[in-house]
């Protein structure tokens, strides 16, 4: 017997982890969106923080500022060249669009990750419906709508503002408090 198409998938432990509990139907929508998080900021962690910090200085969140967005396109479209894997690529393709869009500073920068931890939420998504449809999972359905689901309340705003704001990976990732016993379950 299989442990279930979650086992072959070619991606992190977060991720498998994330795929196990949207294919159960036991599992709500709220724990599917609180196995978003550690798997995002597991991705969040093949970023550079040298990589990041340029990026920030790109859209003006630093000490000299930036006053041109033309500047911060320029010098963006510049990182994604030397980005050296897709999650750093992301990164400057997403901070490029939000300079486009006449945005710089502080917001930007997190108006950037935060679209980067979007982008990534769907990629990954599809990446593992395809995989369990690959596999003849009966589960593939129930991955998908589960995961559609959850998607709008993984609260990547939060994480942005906490990657932003310089936070800890580790400290970024809530973990609902499911201790009440005599809660039952919900109705």
């Amino acid at each position: 017997m299989s442990d279930g198409p979650y086992k072959s998938m070619k991606m992190s432990r977060p991720w498998k982890r994330l795929a196990r509990i949207a294919a159960n139907a036991a599992h709500s929508v709220a724990e599917t969106a609180e196995a978003f998080q550690p798997a995002l900021l597991n991705e969040w962690g093949q970023v550079r923080p040298a990589f990041a910090k340029e990026i920030r200085a790109a859209l003006g969140d630093n000490d000299r500022g930036n006053l041109f967005a033309e500047v911060a396109v320029s010098e963006t479209q510049r990182l994604q060249t030397v980005a050296r894997n897709p999650v750093e690529a992301l990164l400057a393709a997403q901070a490029c669009d939000v300079a486009r869009d006449g945005q710089i500073g502080p917001a930007a920068y997190e108006a950037a990750i935060k679209a980067t931890l979007d982008d990534r939420a769907l990629q990954r998504s599809r990446q593992m419906e395809e995989h369990y449809l690959a596999e003849g999972s009966s589960d593939a359905s129930q991955l998908r709508q589960m995961l559609q689901t959850a998607i709008p309340s993984i609260g990547t705003g939060r994480l942005a503002a906490g990657i932003a704001a310089g936070e800890g990976v580790r400290g970024l990732a809530q973990k609902a408090d499911r201790s009440g016993l005599e809660d039952g379950p919900a109705l």
